[in-house]
């Protein structure tokens, strides 16, 4: 599976009811798009031991922990604008660990899923081979991940962009990885399809990092959905 989030499978989870099952934000942006989405691919399992990377603040695992055993990975440490303070799911234990470190903290095969939610595309370049390196390390055979994954597309393909969505791409490729579905061969562009995060959030995401207001009044923030499976 490698595509962007497109509006047909966003508004499907819509139609199945799956926001209902989220703890939504404050206001709608695509972190709650990703959430129906990432959920809609989840919610069928049962028994699994399931890990989210980043969970600081899951609004997913809730609903995912009724019929699973999960576990959130986080450090708290407040990186790349992350959490510093820890949020209590009933059941959901926390690792502190950075997947990529290879943590003593996580056994070797001891996950069913790996997934996360708008926190792959704060690993700098140099840490995208050893996250995922260190997930497939966690996995079971046969166990897969997914992540949603932020990113901005332009009107044409952007050099920075389109390394990062390649370097995602070629996780797809490696040995002993099989895609979760199709992947898309396409340019990293804007289409006129994808979900994308309303332009009064990303006004608001440029008073925190106002360094950025010039990519995102001329970029849209979208997402990519890739997972693979631990043969």
């Amino acid at each position: 599976m490698f595509d962007f989030i497109r509006k047909p499978a966003l508004w499907k989870a819509l139609d199945d009811g799956l926001l209902g099952q989220v703890s939504v934000p404050g206001n709608y942006q695509l972190k709650t798009s990703q959430d129906v989405v990432v959920l809609g691919h989840l919610r069928e399992l049962s028994g699994k031991r399931i890990a989210e990377v980043g969970a600081g603040n899951s609004r997913v695992l809730p609903a995912l922990a009724k019929a699973n055993d999960c576990v959130t990975i986080e450090k708290f440490e407040g990186q790349g604008g992350g959490p510093t303070t820890q949020q209590v799911i009933e059941g959901v234990p926390n690792v502190s660990a950075f997947v990529g470190e290879m943590s003593p903290n996580l056994e070797d095969s001891s996950f069913d899923v790996v997934f996360s939610i708008s926190v792959v595309e704060h690993v700098g370049d140099d840490g995208l081979a050893d996250f995922h390196s260190d997930q497939l390390r966690i996995l079971k055979p046969g166990g897969f991940f997914l992540h949603a994954i932020d990113i901005y597309v332009e009107d044409e393909p952007q050099p920075g962009s389109t390394a990062r969505f390649g370097a995602y791409r070629d996780w797809l490729a490696a040995d002993g990885v099989e895609p979760l579905g199709e992947i898309y061969g396409g340019d990293c562009r804007f289409t006129s399809d994808l979900a994308s995060n309303p332009d009064n959030v990303m006004h608001s995401w440029g008073r925190i990092a106002p360094t950025l207001i010039g990519l995102r009044q001329r970029a849209q923030c979208v997402s990519l959905l890739v997972g693979g499976r631990k043969n």
